[in-house]
């Protein structure tokens, strides 16, 4: 039996018989004996947890997940102040309920599903479902609001609570290949890879928030609709973590998929962000290599290999040019975050 049917039909036949069926935790433990992720089944409930925040990482990618997790559960009524500990994004993506009806802070919403809700830390939330929902949440940890809203993906006071992702075959596929890792969290460079596909996810959504109907093609940003500073923003914030990813960044297909021509989407980008493109693109690179050399045990050629670059003296030479010392002496503790602080700055003006 689907296992959303199922959690329906139990949950109603333990309301029915005044039951409440025992809890079925369990976890995967991993080599270290700590458990890699746990699982919780109970006859209406069905939720993996998987928790990163004290899982060593690679690199220092600025986004990193405290929590991510899949669920399914049965018949709801929550009252009282969000306990979440950082900022929650909520994906719920389907429920037996015809809509959900949520009151944060006195404002009701009435959302059909599937959508976005944004959980907010110390909000009064207010949530009541009577048949069974199926949801997908990714938590940030507390002091990453204003990094979240330089890159554009603002769930602070203000910013919208809850959007509609209806027609978005593509964040589904998304969640399934994150959660085909949660039982290999621990293993090296898995959070790494939780944290930027998480990432992805979450611009994705962002990018829909306000037009769910144009979707496009998968992984594709709407492009009717917005400004164009708004175009260009959203993809800005979507390179950071397509940058290391082995599928290329054709800039002239991306231009057209957004509604620019080649020398109008070059010109915008360059003046919001301070540099054309391909620059940002290196930069990027450069920057998530810098951490590599200081924060792993991969060789030069390891890393240039691992940011893409065409051969290590290239990439030396561009290692250099970018922080002002070669790779060896950055693992060795020379050279400064320059290069990390333009690029801030620049996701910075991107976000305005």
């Amino acid at each position: 039996m689907d296992l959303r049917v199922r959690a329906k039909t139990e949950s109603m036949r333990n309301e029915r018989n005044g039951k409440t069926a025992p809890a079925d935790v369990r976890g995967v433990t991993g080599m270290d004996g700590r458990s890699t992720w746990v699982l919780h089944r109970q006859r209406s409930h069905e939720v993996e947890w998987c928790p990163l925040s004290d899982v060593p990482r690679r690199m220092r990618f600025p986004f990193p997940v405290k929590t991510v997790g899949w669920m399914v559960v049965g018949k709801t009524h929550f009252l009282g102040f969000n306990k979440t500990n950082g900022t929650e994004f909520c994906v719920r993506l389907a429920s037996s309920d015809p809509v959900a009806l949520d009151r944060v802070d006195g404002t009701l919403f009435k959302t059909k599903f599937p959508h976005v809700f944004v959980k907010r830390p110390g909000a009064y939330h207010e949530m009541r479902y009577s048949g069974w929902r199926e949801g997908f949440f990714v938590v940030y940890p507390p002091g990453l609001e204003k990094v979240l809203r330089l890159a554009g993906a603002d769930a602070g006071p203000g910013a919208p609570t809850v959007w509609s992702v209806a027609n978005a075959p593509d964040v589904q596929e998304s969640i399934r290949g994150i959660r085909a890792l949660f039982p290999r969290r621990l293993e090296p460079g898995v959070a790494d890879e939780l944290d930027a596909r998480c990432w992805a996810l979450v611009t994705r959504l962002v990018a829909l928030r306000d037009h769910p109907a144009n979707t496009g093609e998968a992984g594709a940003l709407p492009a009717a609709g917005l400004s164009d500073d708004e175009r260009i923003r959203a993809f800005s914030s979507s390179l950071v973590s397509r940058c290391l990813k082995p599928v290329p960044i054709d800039f002239e297909k991306e231009a057209r998929a957004l509604g620019f021509s080649r020398s109008g989407f070059y010109s915008r980008f360059t003046a919001l962000v301070g540099e054309p493109p391909e620059r940002h693109l290196a930069n990027l690179r450069l920057d998530a290599a810098a951490r590599l050399l200081r924060e792993s045990p991969l060789s030069v050629k390891q890393v240039a290999f691992a940011v893409r670059d065409k051969s290590q003296a290239h990439f030396s030479r561009a290692f250099r040019a970018r922080f002002g010392v070669s790779p060896l002496a950055w693992r060795n503790g020379l050279g400064g975050l320059d290069g990390q602080s333009k690029d801030l700055d620049a996701r910075s003006k991107t976000a305005r």
